[in-house]
């Protein structure tokens, strides 16, 4: 038995030999089945996740008029290359402009009230003062009537009457002189006439006067002087009850409203356009001019194609290593020796249940790209969740475990040995070796039915053709 090792210690050995003489490759493996030396090396150890998914733009918009109508112009087509802020379509306004010129109008007869109120508000005092004095007026009208004439008026009344039958008595004396009076002229005798008919009138007026004053009010005179007092009272109430403040308020208020009427029609004026919000390309053009335009499919879709990501679906068991920041490899299905950078740049906080499997999306972006790569894509992509610079590096399968303890073959002179290890990191073919092995050291490793790729090297023998991986 012994014999039996130290002849396949001496194969071994020979198949290191015969490492060294082809380039110093860090492990060999015989035909298919024979076990496989490595060389212990220090080297990147990565741990890495996949998933597969679709490029997509970063940026997608989908660009809809928030109201229907004629579409007046369409200036743009598929594949142009727009700017933010550019002038896409647009509907035909002259509906909206002939609304907007009425409101303008409206807006300034609001404006209008509003300074009339203002002006009313400033004349208040003198418009309180007026109508006090108004209602003093009335109320002493009214009294007058109820209380009588004034004895003085009446005595007034009473002299004018007898001056006015003194006057009349002065111009009949003098017209009977003048026609008594030889040789007289007839127009003396016709003006004499009129003054005596002048002084009759005067004294039948004086005598209107008197009896009008001795006399009582009527009922209809004591109506009108109360409903012109009533009147009076009432405005004055009126004004008394208005409040200026409350008025200018209201103004102002409907001020405000056609301001907003305005707003609003300009807005609808400017929503008439479809306006690029972002640097990007046309992808999509759903309208046509002369066409309808609605509010609910889009009209216009942009998409910014210089920056592009994906999205990947990850299990449970490997989105708890994904974060962002993350370096990724993005290999695109069609160009399979195509490697693009890439950097995870979100994690859904929360899973999507598919039948009855739990995945997190995990947003991916390209940052470097290539012409041949587009938007729409299928790609894999691998996220390295975790890399040791420098690390002693051994091949997973090189590595047992009994009882909680890890084990490796080494290769010491002529014999193997197990010795124990305490392993690190593990990477997806690798594994990290943290204590038990030394940079240089010979694993053996366990018969595989797998070829392996690396460098063939010929090796007659119990070994037959090799491998070194």
């Amino acid at each position: 038995m012994v014999k039996r090792r130290g002849r396949i210690a001496a194969f071994l050995l020979l198949a290191l030999s015969l490492v060294t003489a082809c380039g110093g490759s860090p492990a060999a493996q015989t035909g298919q089945g024979q076990p496989t030396v490595y060389r212990v090396r220090r080297d990147t150890l990565e741990v890495r996740v996949s998933g597969s998914g679709n490029l997509q733009p970063h940026t997608l918009v989908n660009l809809s008029f928030p109201q229907s109508g004629i579409v007046r112009k369409v200036y743009v087509r598929v594949g142009d290359s727009v700017k933010a802020g550019q002038v896409l379509a647009e509907l035909d306004t002259r509906d909206l402009e002939l609304q907007l010129q009425n409101a303008r109008i409206n807006l300034e007869i609001a404006r209008a009230r509003l300074a009339q109120v203002q002006a009313s508000a400033r004349s208040r005092p003198a418009d309180l003062a007026a109508a006090q004095a108004a209602l003093a007026n009335a109320q002493a009208s009214l009294d007058a009537l109820k209380a009588g004439p004034d004895p003085r008026d009446l005595e007034i009344a009473r002299l004018n009457v007898e001056v006015s039958k003194n006057a009349l008595w002065q111009a009949q004396l003098s017209r009977d002189k003048t026609a008594g009076t030889p040789g007289v002229a007839s127009v003396d005798l016709q003006l004499a006439q009129a003054r005596v008919g002048q002084a009759e009138l005067q004294a039948e007026i004086a005598r209107l006067q008197y009896e009008k004053a001795t006399s009582n009010p009527t009922e209809q005179q004591l109506k009108a002087a109360e409903a012109s007092l009533a009147q009076a009272r009432a405005n004055l109430i009126r004004l008394q009850a208005q409040d200026p403040n409350l008025d200018i308020q209201l103004a102002q208020y409907q001020v405000q409203q056609a301001e907003i009427a305005v707003r609003q029609l300009e807005l609808r004026l400017e929503q008439a356009r479809l306006i690029a919000p972002v640097d990007g390309v046309v992808t999509a053009v759903n309208i046509a001019e002369g066409g309808s335009a609605g509010t609910g499919a889009p009209a216009i879709t942009l998409a910014d194609l210089n920056q592009l990501e994906v999205v990947v679906n990850l299990p449970e068991v490997d989105v708890a290593q994904v974060m962002p920041g993350q370096e990724a490899e993005v290999i695109p299905e069609a160009m399979p020796n195509t490697r693009l950078k890439g950097r995870v740049v979100a994690v859904a906080p929360v899973g999507v249940q598919t039948q009855g499997v739990v995945n997190f999306p995990v947003t991916i972006a390209l940052e470097e790209s290539t012409p041949s790569v587009r938007a729409g894509m299928t790609v894999q992509v691998q996220i390295i969740v975790a890399r040791r610079e420098n690390a002693l590096v051994v091949p997973r399968r090189a590595v047992t475990t009994r009882g909680g303890q890890a084990f490796v073959t080494v290769l010491r002179g002529d014999q193997t040995e197990q010795i124990p290890v305490r392993v690190g990191m593990r990477g997806d073919t690798m594994v990290e070796i943290l204590e038990g092995l030394r940079e240089g050291d010979i694993v053996v490793l366990p018969a595989t039915t797998a070829a392996a790729q690396g460098t063939r090297v010929p090796g007659p023998g119990f070994f037959g053709p090799g491998m070194f991986r």
